[in-house]
């Protein structure tokens, strides 16, 4: 099976992507429903033989990014190209990102708010902490007020950071 990633700057170029590639399960991030902060201007493609399995934005404010709008197809899909595609995006990003804090707010489509956000936890976010080194205090309050306890924040440093920027976390 061969997989690839592109990089897009229109989430309605994703969203036609993903319902083109899984007309039996739209995208349906709405915008109507979703805070001035958490809007996104760049995004991932996943593909698995050449069908987008996986979606995933972001927006870098400089000393931390937001990361949001994740779909991605499911581990028992019918078409056998299901599985990993969650974990793919994430460390996809991670690698773009690079190093600095990253948050997030863990509300899925399809499964139990407990379950994904400990998932995520399992990746290296800190779930909703008080304070965090470079991300304001504002930012933090937003998301603690929008999400409760199910929003954290990851600071990441990958193997090529840590080489050319000679920096460990």
């Amino acid at each position: 099976m061969t997989e690839d990633f592109k990089t897009f700057t229109s989430e309605e170029e994703v969203k036609f992507l993903w319902d083109r590639d899984n007309p039996e399960d739209p995208y349906t991030r709405d915008k109507k429903n979703i805070p001035d902060f958490y809007r996104l201007d760049n995004w991932v493609v996943r593909y698995k033989d050449g069908y987008v399995v996986g979606v995933a934005g972001w927006k870098d404010h400089g000393d931390f990014a937001v990361f949001g709008g994740m779909k991605a197809m499911a581990k028992n899909h019918p078409s056998g190209r299901g599985g990993d595609n969650a974990i793919a995006l994430l460390n996809k990003r991670k690698e773009l990102i690079g190093n600095k804090p990253k948050i997030a707010g863990f509300r899925p489509e399809k499964m139990d708010a407990e379950k994904w956000t400990n998932w995520n936890v399992d990746q290296g976010y800190v779930r909703a902490p008080d304070s965090f080194e470079n991300v304001p205090e504002e930012w933090l309050e937003m998301f603690r007020e929008r999400y409760g306890d199910h929003w954290g924040v990851m600071k990441f440093a990958s193997w090529r950071n840590t080489i050319t920027m000679g920096s460990w976390l």
